[in-house]
């Protein structure tokens, strides 16, 4: 193999790593508030679900069901609590322009002639925590929905209760394609990308222009081992193979001895699948022992906020993102930027859209129902649905509640891109170079068991 720099070595994709009901006894009223920005819907050839909006106006009145109350489950502290805090905002913001800027007395959205309140809770990461956390959520609050969480680890334990009790479950940010495989159940719903999305349209030309044997480092976790998956089904599909999956555990400090294996293993390509803190030390150490030179190194586009201390030699480079404002040439992004950049003083980050998608869906399906939040009567509300979000379309399949949508391909060509008029971050370090439509990269069925025959006609992995 030639050796090149660093620089010219670093191919970047992007793997980032990466809630309910109680009755009132009494009937609210309602007192209108100024109605978001409009925002007309971009004209398709497939017409999405309309996302509910309403023109509030002062003489309104309107006689509100009862409050409905969404168990959010997300990591909060930690380090990955800046997912969790994109998570929750992205949702917010999804209830207010779903809403229409409706709100109760209380201060709540209204959804569906419901009330909403979100019950935020923080798993710390740990999947036992995030299974006693929506117990109590469901049994002590009421809450009726359940969303999230970050991890998929708790994601995966946090089906098994949503079957238990028939609620629903929006699975976002958390991207492992085992939610919706090995561990589906009809309950359990996603608006988050899965591990194929992040490594199907990078995989073609990993394959055809750095060579076709492949070793994988990953976060020893169910995030970590679908995307080993994931990477392996994806590279086959144009002649390539996987000679080496490596997994470390979270909270790996020193990575030589993964790092060595990866490089005693022959590969032409190293793939990561990582995130958090742990990245800028993972990336130090594969400098420090000449990977970055010795093979190439395939990773992720991450968050604004760590991506000058992790991509600083990239700029040039070309790779696969979930999430840029930048990136997505929609309306309700604007919408979204905006109303980010008024509350937060900074843009939307890489899991904000996800957390609005899943409102989206939410609110979409609630409208349908007309406000009926159990499980059995949201499941053919959600199955096939397809709605607008920041990103563009979003479908929901209704063999496996995969959400398929819009990923994208950008340059980096600025790692320091300064401030805006008003003194707020830009995060603009991108070129957009390709988007993909929502239905483009043909996401395999991965399930399995009784629900097998569900995927019907969709691709399947071969063993």
């Amino acid at each position: 193999m030639k050796e090149k720099s660093m620089k010219n070595r670093l191919t970047i994709l992007s793997l980032i790593v990466v809630v309910s009901i109680v009755l009132s006894a009494c009937v609210q009223q309602v007192t209108p508030t100024p109605e978001p920005t409009a925002v007309p819907t971009a004209e398709v050839v497939v017409q999405p679900t309309d996302v509910p909006t309403v023109a509030p106006t002062e003489e309104t009145k309107v006689e509100l069901g009862p409050l409905l109350k969404i168990g959010q489950i997300g990591m909060m502290s930690g380090a990955m609590a800046l997912y969790g805090s994109q998570q929750t905002r992205g949702f917010e913001l999804g209830l207010e322009y779903a809403s229409g800027g409706q709100k109760d007395d209380a201060g709540h959205w209204i959804i569906a002639n419901r009330p909403v309140e979100v019950l935020v809770r923080d798993d710390e990461g740990n999947p036992e925590k995030a299974v006693q956390i929506a117990r109590e959520l469901i049994e002590k609050d009421g809450v009726e929905i359940l969303q999230g969480p970050v991890s998929s680890a708790s994601a995966a334990a946090l089906t098994t209760v949503a079957l238990e009790n028939k609620i629903i479950l929006m699975v976002d940010p958390a991207a492992s394609a085992l939610i919706t495989g090995q561990y589906f159940n009809p309950y359990v719903f996603r608006t988050s990308r899965t591990s194929y999305d992040d490594v199907l349209v990078i995989a073609k030309y990993l394959v055809e222009n750095v060579g076709t044997k492949f070793a994988h480092i990953g976060i020893d976790n169910a995030f970590g081992q679908g995307s080993g998956i994931a990477l392996d089904y994806a590279v086959k599909q144009y002649g390539g193979e996987v000679i080496a999956q490596i997994y470390a555990p979270f909270d790996t400090t020193d990575f030589t001895p993964y790092i060595q294996q990866a490089m005693d293993s022959g590969a032409d390509v190293l793939f990561l699948t990582w995130s958090g803190t742990g990245y800028v030390t993972l990336f130090q150490q594969l400098a420090d022992l000449g990977a970055l030179d010795a093979m190439q190194v395939a990773t992720g586009f991450g968050d604004n906020a760590s991506f000058a201390a992790v991509f600083g030699a990239a700029v040039g480079q070309i790779g696969l993102n979930v999430y840029h404002y930048t990136a997505a040439d929609t309306e309700i992004n604007k919408w979204l930027t905006e109303k980010h950049l008024e509350a937060f003083g900074e843009p939307p980050d890489l899991f904000t859209a996800g957390g609005m998608a899943s409102a989206l869906a939410l609110a979409a399906a609630l409208e349908k129902t007309g406000g009926d939040a159990t499980g059995d009567v949201m499941i053919p509300a959600l199955e096939g649905l397809q709605f607008d979000g920041p990103k563009g379309i979003y479908f929901i399949r209704p063999e496996d509640h995969v959400a398929l949508q819009p990923m994208n391909i950008l340059k980096l060509v600025n790692i320091d891109p300064g401030l805006d008029a008003q003194g707020r971050p830009t995060y603009a370090f991108f070129e957009t170079v390709y988007v993909t439509a929502y239905d483009e990269l043909k996401v395999p069925c991965t399930l399995v068991g009784e629900y097998a025959s569900r995927c019907g006609d969709l691709p399947v992995p071969t063993p």
